[in-house]
């Protein structure tokens, strides 16, 4: 077993292997390959305990909901990647996204602007 890893660590699964995780709530799993099944930590529903179950496809990011353990399992087939960011690392990982977006529309935004100086001139 392993406590909450560091920022931005990686954590790569075998095919039908599973990993259990101690998490903070408002930590983000970011999947980035394979198919990944996140069982979360077990709550109370009524009388019965109950463990929500979300399957994860490639790209698509889960917020974690309580403080706890968590169990990741990779698909029979594939071995599963991703990503965790602990609550505190999450505000870098906005900072970097907007970072990578603002690059791309300046990218954009010059190539349109030579077209338009293109065409003027032509």
């Amino acid at each position: 077993m392993q406590n909450h890893p560091d920022p931005q660590t990686t954590i790569q699964l075998g095919a039908g292997k599973s990993r259990l995780l101690q998490v903070t709530a408002g930590s983000t799993l970011i999947h980035s390959s394979g198919a990944l099944t996140v069982t979360g930590t077990p709550l109370w529903l009524g009388e019965l305990v109950f463990s929500p179950c979300t399957r994860l496809e490639p790209g698509q990011a889960h917020v974690i909901a309580q403080d706890g353990w968590i169990t990741l399992k990779a698909g029979p087939r594939t071995e599963a990647v991703c990503l965790i960011y602990p609550k505190q690392a999450l505000s870098q990982v906005w900072r970097e996204a907007a970072r990578t977006l603002l690059k791309r529309y300046l990218q954009i935004a010059g190539i349109r602007l030579r077209r338009a100086k293109t065409a003027s001139l032509g």
